[in-house]
């Protein structure tokens, strides 16, 4: 023990090497076998003539060499009593500037504060306590033995130290790592703090703040004070009896210090605050399940949010932790059970630890038994609560006001991937602002992420513990009216948005919306179409899942409204899978109409897929059905879609009949907007055909005519069609200009309604025009994004394009080698 040590009574010395340690007097009791009530009275000075036996063994339990015990010993056997004070008169060795009072005598030659030897080795950073006589606590405990990824939160928490080392954080720095149970955010804590504790001389202090404990109710701010200040070298009987005065102690006894302080499973910001010291050379680490934004804004803390692992970082981890052998030998395995974890550390945890307590269990049949999603919480089981997946979620919804409990549950209902807010308020019947607290509620406790403004998500195994939940609160007809409500809401706000992108588009009609839903409603095409593309995953989830719960009025009428968006987007694979779960469902529930319109959105998918027999097929019996309802208006549809899987073909002759059909049926109705539209459609077709058989006036005057009634409806997809055809029609007469101003407005206007073959179309017949023009540059430009939407859509003209592009770069190639 030091010559400063040895001022310091021996019951001083043995609580600070303790606190040091970061154990209980019950921790110390149970690794030395020695009673608490000894401990106590030891630390006390209440025990004079205690056994050597007693006293070797709490040296030897708090992990110090043999001759500090030697060294207690003989301190007790001495009779040096004389560093305690009497009863009542606790030392005053700490003065008002708070350095301790250097001690004049020595006889402890042993132990430190950190529980090494005297001699700090080569190289070592001489421990302060030999120094100034003040303890160093090292309450860290051990890191965890393997540690994947976070390589982008340990460089914010490395950015954040930088600053505090060259004086720019001028207050304490703090950074709060939040994130949902079980994504690692104590082991992140804890593996950046073992790596730069060097760099805080002065000592680390840690405490667990049980803000969600399986066992115990969150840990009192004055209880951790006291425990702090007690490691720091301050008497018992100097601790003031309240938090604000231990607070205040606190902030003046680590003022002068360099202390790592990391505040472990912080419940809020309430039971934090106390436990800041003030000191600009100070780091404070925080982790908590809820959102510590407040923190942010009143003491300046960097939030630092933890998500699950990527699928690399986890495959690093179980790697790892299985070791390379049993990895090379059941990778696919591997791979599948870090996508059943979801990414979530505790998670991979889990099914290391029953991997590794069962060797002869093979990992397939342990993710077998994953992938059973009604046992996959089971499955991550390992008989510990604290390690117990679903216990520890719980922990959080545990904390969940009702209203938020009861969205919990609810969400565990919803298809996902996402949800809104407007939808939430549909799937619990509730009010805007009501959906909005509480996912915002959610989203603090880490129940949920905002990934992106205004959606939110949560990782699978929080969806089967929240659908565990539903199932086991909520009873079944409660959950089917959520769950219709859901859908509901999405088919009201597609068909809304289908009427901003496409008016005039015939379609069905659809019942007035649900009680409880909340219906979204659009102010422009932009707006509608992005919804939609949000949305998109959500359509297909949602349409599987009303296939799952035998919902078949929503599996057929969500796709038929969907039929334009996914058609006219290029979405055409989906649109495909879609409709023949329309055409299944209507005809389960004998809708004749809905039978024929999911035929004959299927007819039209396939055709842009290339497979045109089926495509005929299905729309031989659209057209079949139309007729014999009567609906003329879908009769005539059908011909035109008919046409243009001919004119995909290069049968114009044959899509020109069709068309022909279909601008008959629309003279019988001229007054009706439907039939107009068609007549406009028909029309832009037929010219089309007419450019490729080398009729351009004919092809001129019916594009002009249908640029007319589509500019009277205020139908823009159809207005930008037909400036395509125009266009194409002008640069066949050699007008290179006015093609390509009619190519430039059908971009523009494509654009708004989302049409990417379209696009990619005009893009190609405006490099024609530019390269026909000899404009080599623009011509390149245009094939170049063309392209990139063929090849996003997976179309077969990409290839085509190609071509063009190396015949450009082969004829720029050639004039730059000539002499």
């Amino acid at each position: 023990m030091s010559t400063a040590e040895a001022s310091v009574a021996p019951g001083i010395w043995l609580r600070q090497q303790r606190k040091a340690a970061g154990l209980t007097q019950e921790d110390l009791a149970e690794r030395s076998a020695v009673s608490v009530r000894t401990i106590a009275d030891l630390e006390r000075g209440r025990t004079r003539k205690p056994y050597p036996s007693s006293l070797r063994a709490l040296v030897r339990a708090l992990g110090l060499p043999d001759t500090a015990g030697d060294d207690l010993v003989a301190r007790y056997r001495i009779g040096q009593e004389e560093a305690e004070e009497p009863e009542g008169q606790p030392p005053d060795r700490h003065p008002r500037n708070g350095t301790r009072v250097p001690a004049q005598r020595s006889s402890f030659s042993g132990a430190l504060a950190d529980g090494h030897s005297g001699d700090p080795g080569p190289g070592s950073t001489p421990d302060p306590s030999l120094a100034t006589g003040e303890p160093v606590p090292r309450q860290l405990p051990m890191a965890v033995a393997h540690f994947a990824g976070r390589a982008r939160e340990l460089g914010e928490l490395d950015q954040q130290l930088a600053q505090l080392d060259c004086g720019r954080a001028g207050t304490v720095a703090i950074s709060a790592i939040g994130g949902t149970a079980g994504v690692g955010k104590t082991a992140l804590a804890l593996h950046w703090a073992h790596r730069v504790a060097p760099r805080f001389p002065d000592g680390q202090l840690y405490a667990n703040l049980r803000g969600f404990d399986t066992a115990d109710k969150p840990a009192d701010p004055a209880d951790v004070l006291r425990g702090f200040l007690d490691a720091l070298g301050v008497h018992p009987a100097q601790l003031p009896a309240d938090l604000e005065g231990l607070a205040a102690l606190y902030r003046g006894r680590t003022a002068d210090r360099r202390l790592l302080v990391v505040l472990d499973n912080a419940s809020d910001v309430a039971q934090v605050r106390p436990l800041l010291p003030a000191s600009p050379r100070c780091l404070v680490l925080v982790t908590s399940r809820r959102e510590l934004s407040a923190l942010a804004a009143s003491e300046g803390a960097r939030l630092v949010g933890l998500d699950v692992l990527t699928e690399p970082e986890a495959l690093e981890l179980l790697s790892a932790r299985l070791g390379p052998e049993r990895t090379a030998r059941e990778r696919d395995a591997v791979g599948d059970l870090a996508r059943l974890c979801a990414g979530l550390p505790l998670a991979l945890s889990v099914v290391v630890a029953r991997a590794a307590a069962q060797p002869r269990l093979s990992l397939g049949a342990l993710s077998a038994e994953l992938a059973e999603v009604a046992g996959r919480l089971d499955a991550l089981d390992a008989g510990d609560p604290t390690v117990n997946v679903r216990t520890v979620l719980s922990l959080s919804y545990q904390h969940l006001s009702e209203s938020s409990a009861l969205m919990f549950r609810l969400l565990g209902l919803h298809a996902g991937p996402d949800i809104t807010a407007p939808a939430a308020a549909s799937l619990a019947a509730v009010t805007l602002p009501a959906a909005r607290g509480a996912l915002r509620e959610l989203a603090r406790a880490s129940l949920t992420t905002e990934h992106v403004p205004g959606r939110y998500a949560f990782h699978d195994l929080l969806r089967s513990y929240s659908y565990e939940q539903a199932l086991d609160t909520i009873p079944a007809a409660e959950r089917h009216a959520a769950l219709r409500r859901a859908l509901d809401h999405y088919l009201q706000s597609a068909y809304a948005a289908r009427v901003v992108l496409y008016p005039g588009h015939d379609t069905i009609r659809i019942d007035p919306p649900l009680p409880g839903v909340r219906a979204e409603s659009f102010a422009s095409k932009r707006d509608a179409l992005a919804w939609l593309d949000a949305e998109y995953q959500v359509f297909i989830n949602g349409i599987d899942s009303a296939v799952a719960e035998n919902i078949d009025d929503f599996a057929w009428r969500f796709p038929v409204v969907l039929w334009t968006y996914y058609y006219v987007c290029g979405h055409w694979h989906d649109g495909v899978a879609t409709q023949r779960v329309a055409v299944e469902a209507a005809r389960r529930r004998g809708e004749r109409n809905g039978y024929a319109r999911a035929m004959r959105g299927l007819g039209s998918v396939l055709g842009q897929l290339g497979e045109y027999a089926e495509a005929h097929d299905w729309l031989a019996q659209a057209g079949q059905i139309f007729a014999e309802l009567g609906d003329r208006v879908g009769l005539a549809r059908t011909d035109l879609i008919l046409s243009q899987a001919f004119e995909y073909q290069g049968l114009y002759a044959d899509s020109l009949r069709a068309t022909d059909s279909a601008l008959r049926i629309a003279s019988t109705a001229a007054d009706d907007p439907d039939m107009q539209l068609v007549r406009a459609a028909a029309l832009n077709n037929s010219a089309w055909c007419r450019v490729q058989l080398g009729d351009l006036e004919q092809a001129r005057e019916a594009c002009l005519e249908a640029l007319a009634l589509c500019r009277s409806l205020g139908y823009t997809p159809g207005e930008a069609g037909t400036l395509d055809t125009l266009g194409c029609v002008y640069q066949h007469l050699g007008s290179y200009p006015e093609a390509v101003k009619c190519f430039t407005r059908a971009l523009e206007l494509g654009s708004l309604s989302g049409n990417r073959l379209l696009l990619a179309n005009t893009l190609g017949h405006l490099a024609q025009t530019h390269q026909a023009a000899g404009d080599v540059a623009d011509a390149r430009a245009a094939w170049a994004g063309a392209l990139e939407v063929y090849d996003d859509l997976r179309h077969r003209d990409g290839a085509k394009v190609r071509a063009k592009i190396r015949e450009l770069d082969g004829l720029a190639a050639g004039t730059t080698r000539q002499p």
